[in-house]
């Protein structure tokens, strides 16, 4: 499956129901002379072993996720580049679980198509600029999200309140110093240790202790 120079042509499965499409694809592929279109249907994978398919994942009834994970499984080389109009979060996603070693979107370039072939026949995963903004985005989210604090589902009252707990004030002190009844900060005490799962002050404490809460950052 490695590239040794410039001119090697590869074997092109192509798996695509539209047949203007289909037809375009194949013309262009073999134009460039960087690939042979050896086939094009995904049942002829076995028989023909090209070296990369070109997988449409929204084929009238085929699954072609499915499709994907079955050929994965029974062929772990294959190198296989997912064709789509979709560029949700969500669908990428589940197409690259689906074993896909390239997503290319049809309104990409005939150039980007050609760099997704090299990459993904050298080993290399490749996904069209329209859509790796959205891997990012992803990604900063999902970091945020793991690195935040867990007092941040708190409201600024009960992280207030909460700080003054550990301090050791009892609930009549603690309203008298924010002004509030007591009923009320002993209702904001309990959304605070059931929003936290904790059921008495020595976790509240373990708890603080565990996570290194700086409460200044989170005013």
């Amino acid at each position: 499956m490695t590239e040794t120079t410039d001119t090697k042509r590869y074997k092109v499965l192509l798996a695509e129901d539209h047949a203007l499409l289909r037809q375009s694809l194949k013309a262009y592929l073999e134009t460039q002379g960087l690939c042979q279109v050896v086939g094009e249907a995904m049942r002829m994978y076995r028989e023909l072993k090209p070296d990369i398919v070109l997988m449409d994942l929204s084929m009238p009834g085929v699954d072609g996720m499915v499709a994907v994970k079955a050929i994965k499984r029974d062929f772990p080389e294959a190198r296989i580049i997912a064709l789509t109009a979709h560029r949700s979060e969500d669908y990428l996603h589940a197409a690259l679980d689906s074993g896909v070693d390239g997503y290319v979107v049809k309104a990409a370039s005939a150039e980007d198509l050609l760099t997704a072939i090299r990459a993904v026949c050298r080993g290399k995963a490749y996904v069209s600029p329209e859509v790796s903004a959205t891997l990012i985005t992803g990604y900063l989210r999902s970091n945020r999200q793991e690195h935040s604090s867990p007092l941040e589902g708190l409201t600024t009252r009960e992280r207030h309140i909460l700080q003054l707990v550990l301090q050791g004030m009892k609930n009549k002190e603690i309203a008298e110093t924010l002004f509030l009844s007591t009923r009320t900060v002993e209702k904001h005490r309990a959304n605070f240790m059931k929003k936290l799962d904790l059921h008495n002050l020595h976790q509240v404490r373990e708890f603080v202790k565990t996570n290194g809460v700086d409460f200044d950052s989170l005013r």
